[in-house]
């Protein structure tokens, strides 16, 4: 006889395993170190790019203004003015990866470690029904 307790346990794993399993598995693979500071590193490069274009737009918009700058020789304060406002984008940004991939991976752990408990229910459940039987 069938055990309507564990059929419905097993379609709610397999309900999961579809939807949020998909998405959260692969991301409870790695330990949350190694999750997060992949994540940053991503992070570094196309934060470090998306400056890049943005220090491009401003250099088109402020073309005679840095002109003039170049012109009196002030390359120094230009370099040093750039180079803070890299690095406080970077920071910025490294602290929004931080947060968000730390927050993710938690979500993911916490909805694995329902899906590991489910697991061991229906296995139970499966123990029971198997030496309920001669």
């Amino acid at each position: 006889m069938l055990d309507e307790e564990r059929i419905r346990l097993m379609t709610k794993m397999a309900s999961y395993e579809e939807r949020e399993g998909k998405e959260y598995m692969p991301i409870k693979q790695y330990y949350k170190k190694d999750y997060v500071g992949l994540h940053m590193i991503f992070t570094f490069f196309s934060s470090t790019v998306c400056f890049g274009i943005l220090v491009l737009f401003w250099i088109i918009y402020k073309m005679e203004d840095l002109t003039e700058l170049l012109n009196n020789g002030n390359w120094y304060s230009l370099g040093s003015s750039v180079l803070v406002k890299y690095l406080v984008f970077i920071a910025i940004y490294q602290l929004i990866a931080y947060i968000v991939y730390s927050r993710r991976y938690k979500k993911a752990a916490s909805s694995v470690k329902d899906y590991y408990t489910f697991l061991k229910k229906v296995q139970r459940l499966r123990e029971k029904e198997e030496k309920a039987q001669p």
